[in-house]
């Protein structure tokens, strides 16, 4: 069975933000076409913690996915 889980970044107006979450490809659905879905994208990410530059994204993200122990996906952007 998959994990289908991972450590996602993605920037947004107001920073930064990263979140441990599965079945990332839901953003994805857009009546039919390969486009985000905000409101599904806006959802997934509205309680993770912002940052301002993206390396401290990044350090907390690989901070997160070592904490976690196994992601299936790693870290990924969105």
């Amino acid at each position: 069975m998959s994990a289908d889980n991972g450590v996602y970044i993605h920037k947004f107006k107001e920073g930064y933000k990263v979140i441990h979450a599965q079945a990332i490809d839901n953003i994805y659905w857009h009546r039919g076409k390969k486009k985000y879905n905000y409101r599904i994208l806006r959802n997934m990410f509205k309680k993770a913690k912002t940052f301002k530059t993206r390396s401290d994204a990044l350090n907390y993200a690989l901070d997160l996915n070592n904490k976690i122990g196994y992601t299936e996906y790693g870290i990924s952007k969105v």
